[in-house]
């Protein structure tokens, strides 16, 4: 009995922690959506890619969290299954996604903003998450198109997929992939506070 206490009062902390987080990053989306949207009213389009990209991890992010946090707390063997073949889903089109929007689009725009001094660093970012693509990508594709997007029409392969599913080995994934968005974060709000520093000074990138 006291050890079933503990473990629901370890839970609360957690979801506690899990709700300031998301919280936060939600103000950080809104903050940030404000920023574009005032952007686009004045035609200035300089800074798109990297808001874009912003406001795209921050998203994924959330997503990347909530997932991990249910599986945690699931009972259901077909529940955690459920949240784990979300999580591949997410992660997958997040990597699909972010190769261009970094690798392209946000570096090119750094160049032409001349904002050397982060390009390195964007850079360093950029591989870790094209390191962890090709290392997971067979296995998050795999489980994205037979057991989630449910394209295969055999049923009993759709089973069998579900059952071997290594739902702690999807869960790392999903915590390793925040914590390279957690890095993406971090960088980003330094090239946020130049942006905002540079234009306080009435000058334009």
């Amino acid at each position: 009995m006291f050890e079933k206490f503990k473990l629901n009062k370890a839970r609360k902390r957690v979801v506690k922690a899990i709700d300031e987080t998301i919280l936060a990053k939600q103000e950080s989306i809104n903050e940030i959506s404000n920023i574009l949207i005032d952007f686009k009213k004045h035609n200035y389009s300089k800074h798109d890619s990297f808001l874009n990209l912003c406001i795209f991890s921050d998203i994924v992010s959330i997503d990347l969290m909530i997932l991990s946090e249910k599986i945690r707390i699931a009972n259901r063997p077909q529940e955690k299954k459920l949240y784990v073949r979300f999580m591949a889903v997410t992660a997958i089109d997040y990597l699909d996604n972010i190769g261009v929007l970094i690798g392209s689009n946000c570096l090119k725009e750094l160049k032409n903003n001349k904002m050397d001094e982060f390009i390195d660093e964007f850079k360093t970012i950029h591989k870790k998450f094209s390191t962890f693509k090709n290392n997971n990508q067979a296995l998050l594709r795999d489980i994205r198109n037979t057991t989630a997007a449910h394209k295969t029409k055999d049923a009993l392969l759709l089973h069998e997929q579900i059952e071997k599913l290594d739902i702690e080995k999807i869960y790392n994934f999903g915590l390793e992939l925040i914590d390279y968005t957690k890095e993406f974060v971090d960088l980003s709000t330094k090239v946020i506070y130049y942006i905002v520093d540079y234009m306080k000074e009435g000058k334009k990138i």
